[in-house]
């Protein structure tokens, strides 16, 4: 199959490989390359898979050129903070292109250039584009599994990136195992009220998008959610890196949709400087016990 590849991204590469394993035809462009380059690149398939990262993806799209006929497939991780709208929403509103999904899953780049078997995750309300990217991706190296709950899957990715930057500050502070599997279930359970609020499906969380992408993210020394974690404790995070961008679009969702999310926003207020880490995981911990898992 012919596919492009479009980003700079840290998934670029691994995507590329991974493609090329699966026998597919690739190109890959920067969206800041010559417009020729990317004319080239987008020419050659109908399929474009977009490793642009979710706080850049806005600006990046005007200068794209994609096409009605392209079936795209977003591998960033979003809300757009500015906006609001899912990726995949603003590629549906932002160009010509209405055959979106999401790629998601715990796909580390450092371990798909050292050979390891990979799984990975498309999820759309198209069939063409689910079948498409699975047949584009799928090999003896990686197994890719499909879905029709784009929503989740987004919803599902993006917190499991900023879920990965809250194990990531709870290690730096030497917090151990037992703080991990507290923050691990506890922001699932804030995303499953949250996914119901915006009408996903409970169970995508407890798959590949959510705790799949959590346990392979945060057991990654090199992940970079993991590693804006641990810059929170420092002081010295980038509240622009696509994790923190991502915590602070989810507690905006969160609040419009009248959900509490207090461990996402602990991670937002220790990213914005309103909070130090040890004061975020105190107020977490005296919250007041409640009855019931949720």
């Amino acid at each position: 199959m012919k596919v492009s590849v479009l980003g700079a991204g840290p998934l670029t590469a691994p995507l590329t490989q991974l493609l090329t394993l699966a026998g597919s035809e690739v190109r890959a462009a920067a969206p800041e390359a010559p417009a020729e380059e990317l004319a080239a690149a987008l020419g050659h398939a109908e399929l474009v898979f977009l490793t642009i990262p979710g706080p850049q993806l806005a600006a990046s799209l005007p200068g794209l050129g994609l096409r009605p006929e392209h079936r795209i497939v977003v591998c960033g991780r979003g809300p757009d903070e500015a906006t609001g709208l899912w990726l995949s929403e603003l590629v549906s509103l932002r160009t010509p292109c209405l055959r979106v999904g999401a790629l998601a899953g715990p796909l580390s780049p450092a371990e798909v250039e050292r050979g390891s078997p990979a799984a990975a995750i498309i999820a759309s309300p198209f069939q063409d584009v689910r079948v498409r990217a699975q047949a584009a991706l799928h090999s003896p190296r990686c197994r890719v599994y499909t879905s029709d709950d784009l929503r989740g899957v987004e919803l599902s990715a993006s917190a499991a990136r900023a879920l990965t930057a809250a194990i990531g500050m709870s290690d730096a502070m030497g917090m151990g195992a037992g703080v991990r599997g507290l923050l691990l279930s506890r922001g699932l359970a804030e995303v499953r009220r949250l996914g119901k609020a915006v009408g996903a499906n409970p169970d995508t969380f407890v798959g590949l998008a959510g705790v799949g992408e959590v346990v392979a993210a945060s057991a990654a020394a090199d992940d970079s959610a993991y590693l804006a974690g641990r810059a929170l404790l420092r002081g010295d995070a980038d509240p622009h890196e696509e994790a923190l961008a991502v915590t602070a679009a989810l507690v905006k969702l969160g609040e419009r949709n009248k959900v509490d999310l207090p461990l996402l926003e602990a991670v937002h207020e220790v990213a914005t400087g309103r909070l130090t880490a040890k004061e975020a995981l105190k107020g977490l911990m005296e919250r007041a016990a409640k009855l019931g898992g949720e």
